[in-house]
Parts: C-alpha cells; structure tokens; sequence
C-alpha cells in the first residue's frame, strides 16, 4: 500500500473514532434522552460504516483476489477484473440501519413535525435500495473480451473496441486513452448509484480502487492487448488467467 494511502486512512480511521467518541457522549450525557440516543446513535452508525471501510480498504490491496474469467456485461466470455462486493454491501447495508434509526427516532419523537421529518428521512434513506432490490446494481469490474474492453460499476456499464483505445495509463483511476468516438454508457437507475470518475475528453475513467487485481496488473494486460491482436482473441480463456497468475 502506497504511504499515501496509508495515511489517508489512518486520518480516516482517527476521524471516524473521535466521531463515535462524541456519538458515546452524547447518548451518555444529553440532558434530552430522547434527543441524546437519536442524535448519538446516528454518530455512532455512521462512524462504523466509515470505519468498516477504511478497515477494509487497508485490507483489501494486500489480499486482492486476483483476475478470473467471467461473463462481460454484453454476455462475451471475458478475462476479468471483478470489483469487491463489500464497498457495494456497506452502501446498502448502512442505508438500510440509517433508515431503520430514522424509522426508530420517528416513533420515539415527541413532537409531530420531529416525527414527520425522521419519517421523511427514512424514506430517503431507503430510497437507494429499491435500485439494488431490483437488481439495477452491481459491483461489476473491468472485462475483456476478444472484441473490446467492458465497464460495470453499479447503475452503469460501457463498453468500446479495441480499435478505439490507444492508450493506458495504471492509477485510481484508471485511464484508458480513446482514439475513436467514446462509447454510449448503458444506466439503468435515473439518477442513483452512478458514481463514475470523471475524466477530461478523449479519456475514460476506471474505478480501480477495489478491482481484483492492482491497476498496475490490469494496465499492463491492457497494454499487451492492444499492440498484439493475438492477446486480445485469447481474453476469456482459461489460459490466460493462469498465465498472468505465474508471472
């Protein structure tokens, strides 16, 4: 891990404690119980959700799983980056316990419009997870295939020829260089769950921070792909996935 990624997280890590610190204080010393557990609980809700994913982000880079071959987005066999699942679990599973807070607070509250405003706000909160019960989301990853490279992240996946791609450039994210027209993102929610990078014109934009393998690792297949048409007509093959895991 990268010292700059080690001390954003430990900065993180530091911050979500003393955010539950204050959260333990309130619920034990505000003079309104009722008002001490509501605002105290959700301190301590949201430092744990933060908290879990630090935890994780500093344990996944050293434990990636490693490139697979998988079905592509377009259904093609594909060699493939698949994206951990548990940053996408924590974001619906930390809105489903703010949800139930806010549902909780409202039955609790003592004033009507205190009642109607949590209610709103648990309706809020759910809000996101009928996307993920409808199946519209996934984690996805980074696939490719003999014809193209393919995206999923969530609400949004593309894809683009190789033909198109003349460039790539490993970091988070990571930058693939486009030499044709950029492709036609396929979103399947109206405007939740589409939290892609964004990138200058002419470039497009991988999430790379959870992928299966480091974006060094996937820039430099990439690389290969598209100076040796022989690589590319052998992505989704078995082969290659044990090749690249002996070297």
């Amino acid at each position: 891990m990268s010292d700059a990624r080690n001390g954003r997280n430990l900065v993180y890590a530091l911050g979500y404690i003393l955010l539950a610190l204050l959260g333990a204080a309130v619920v034990g010393y505000a003079r309104d119980r009722t008002l001490g557990l509501v605002g105290g609980t959700l301190l301590l809700l949201v430092a744990a959700g933060g908290f879990a994913l630090v935890g994780f982000d500093s344990w996944y880079v050293r434990h990636r799983p490693g490139l697979t071959t998988a079905e592509a987005p377009s259904g093609a066999s594909a060699t493939a980056f698949l994206r951990s699942p548990v940053p996408f679990v924590l974001s619906v599973v930390v809105p489903v316990l703010l949800a139930l807070w806010a549902l909780a607070g409202s039955l609790v509250a003592d004033q009507i419009a205190t009642r109607v405003v949590l209610l709103v706000i648990a309706i809020g909160f759910a809000t996101p997870l009928v996307a993920a019960v409808r199946g519209r989301v996934a984690p996805g990853g980074l696939y490719l295939t003999p014809s193209g490279i393919e995206q999923r992240k969530e609400a949004v996946s593309w894809s683009v020829p190789w033909e198109h791609v003349s460039g790539v450039v490993p970091g988070e994210p990571l930058a693939l260089t486009l030499s044709g027209p950029p492709p036609q993102p396929v979103v399947r929610t109206r405007w939740l769950w589409r939290r892609e990078p964004s990138a200058p014109a002419g470039v497009l934009a991988v999430d790379s921070r959870y992928l299966a393998e480091p974006p060094v690792v996937v820039a430099e297949l990439v690389a290969r792909c598209l100076v040796d048409p022989g690589v590319r007509a052998r992505m989704g093959t078995p082969e290659v996935v044990a090749e690249i895991r002996r070297s």
